[in-house]
């Protein structure tokens, strides 16, 4: 009886040596996991012609939120952030007060006035 209990004490220090083993091999000697970047090149910038905003390129893995005009009227709320002077609670509020016809529609939004309609005309249209 004696040997058979000396023989599971060895057995579970053994197997208590390999847990502790795999447990604390990662902190003594660390893999340095270093991120890869790829560099895709991409396609130029289309510039705007008569006034029009420019048209930004879009690849495999990026889209842009805006590429020329946007339109107010079905524009997500991420989009319209990415306008100048709308953060989160104007474009929510540009959001509820839909449909817009002309800029007089979008004046009437609380929180747009004639500073934002001037830098929100070349960047946006109604259809």
């Amino acid at each position: 009886m004696a040997r058979s209990f000396d023989a599971v004490t060895l057995l579970l220090a053994a197997g208590l040596g390999v847990v502790g083993a795999l447990t604390l091999g990662p902190t003594l000697a660390p893999q340095p996991r270093v991120p890869v970047v790829t560099h895709a090149p991409l396609p130029p910038v289309q510039a705007g012609v008569n006034g029009e905003p420019p048209t930004y390129p879009s690849t495999g893995s990026v889209t842009p939120l805006i590429s020329g005009r946007l339109n107010i009227n079905s524009a997500t709320t991420e989009q319209l952030e990415a306008l100048p002077k709308v953060g989160p609670a104007l474009a929510q509020r540009i959001i509820d007060h839909r449909p817009y016809r002309t800029l007089a529609d979008l004046d009437a939004v609380k929180g747009i006035g004639e500073a934002t309609l001037r830098v929100l005309t070349p960047l946006i249209r109604f259809q």
